[in-house]
């Protein structure tokens, strides 16, 4: 799959590191890994109903190139510089990364 490079956004990856909390328990803190070009493909917005009432679903696909080291988990900056969407599936072909993410 060829990439154009000005259809292409630029998008910083985190994993998410748990450190003393201080008082009791830990809490998670973002580190930054790095960052990709990517395509950005946001989906549009689900209502979905859960146990605690209904929620707005949303997301986004990322067309990443092949070696790109995102792994599930990992959080992403897609519309700022803080993490704002964590990876929920990464699906890999032989000539481009497929991420799919959903929004924190």
């Amino acid at each position: 799959m060829q990439m154009t490079q000005r259809d292409l956004k630029r998008v910083n990856i985190y994993a998410s590191r748990s450190t003393d909390g201080g008082y009791i328990g830990k809490k998670t803190v973002p580190k930054l890994l790095g960052f990709v070009y990517a395509q950005v493909f946001p989906d549009t917005d689900k209502l979905v109903s859960e146990r605690n009432g209904k929620t707005v679903n949303s997301g986004a696909t990322l067309i990443l190139r092949r070696g790109a080291g995102v792994c599930c988990g990992d959080l992403a900056g897609i519309y700022g510089e803080e993490p704002d969407s964590r990876v929920l599936e990464v699906s890999r072909y032989p000539g481009h990364t497929t991420v799919r993410t959903e929004r924190l």
